[in-house]
């Protein structure tokens, strides 16, 4: 494995690997408080153990799209200052 690429056995190895490591990390999941959670709590506690939410939209019965957009939505700000503008009321002396 002198070049990076892998082997006919080491691909093999490397599928057994990604099986383990997506079955620990639900086991992991499944021992916290988090498995009560909402779905981007869920799929942000599996990224911090190195799960991309491509996989772990799968253990947790959810779409990658899906995630992907809750994601987007909790890093938009909240509050105003995004509706219509109002200017402020002026008083005549």
């Amino acid at each position: 494995m002198s070049n990076g690429a892998p082997g006919p056995g080491e691909a093999e190895w490397f599928k057994v690997a990604t099986i383990f490591g997506r079955s620990l990390a639900f086991l992991c999941l499944q021992q916290t408080s988090v498995k009560d959670g909402a779905v981007l709590e869920k799929a942000e506690f599996l990224r911090g153990l190195g799960l991309p939410y491509s996989d772990s939209a799968g253990l947790i019965g959810s779409s990658e799209a899906s995630i992907k957009e809750l994601a987007r939505l909790a890093k938009k700000p909240k509050g105003g200052g995004h509706g219509k503008n109002s200017k402020a009321k002026r008083t005549k002396r």
